[in-house]
């Protein structure tokens, strides 16, 4: 009976080793999980790396346009006039760069080297990484819980900073001292 459930079961060819086939079949899995795995990684990576990018960007836009608002703020602006001859001297004429010797432009570039002005209606430049405007006839409206709103007007600054994304802007309303109500 022995005999016979020998000859049924089939004997293994050979217990020296693995055909070729079937070590080129191994390798050929090995490489797959391997390259799927080293894929992952490297995207994963690259990622973290485009998003750190990006976040750092949004920070330092963010912490410009700040610190340049609280100066703004600081200089406590009556009027238009006041802010005008400020930023671009004495005549009030639109002038193509602010006065270098203020303090809002020497606190943004405190922060931001690069930090170059652009006249309002040129911005954002696709000349410029790293800008900034400043509106001074804005107008900002608050609305009350009844029927009346009230015009406030001040500055209006916008700042932006380039990523790997594109330009990140920023932008803050400072009102003047003093305003007039109608």
């Amino acid at each position: 009976m022995e005999k016979r459930m020998r000859q049924k079961i089939p004997k293994l060819r050979s217990r020296k080793g693995m055909t070729l086939v079937e070590l080129i079949i191994g390798i050929v899995i090995i490489v797959i999980v391997f390259g799927s795995t080293l894929s992952a990684m490297t995207n994963g990576y690259s990622n973290t790396i485009f998003n750190a990018d990006v976040n750092r960007t949004a920070v330092e836009g963010g912490s410009v346009n700040e610190i340049m608002a609280q100066t703004i703020k600081k200089q406590n602006f009556e009027d238009e006039a006041a802010c005008r001859k400020y930023f671009f001297g004495g005549d009030g004429a639109p002038a193509k760069l602010p006065n270098s010797e203020n303090a809002v432009h020497a606190a943004g570039e405190a922060l931001l080297p690069d930090l170059q002005y652009v006249a309002p209606d040129n911005f954002p430049s696709p000349e410029y990484e790293n800008q900034y405007t400043i509106v001074t006839n804005s107008k900002s409206t608050l609305k009350t819980t009844g029927a009346k709103s009230y015009d406030i007007k001040g500055v209006t600054l916008m700042t932006s900073v380039t990523n790997v994304r594109g330009k990140l802007t920023n932008s803050s309303f400072i009102a003047y001292a003093s305003q007039t109500t109608t």
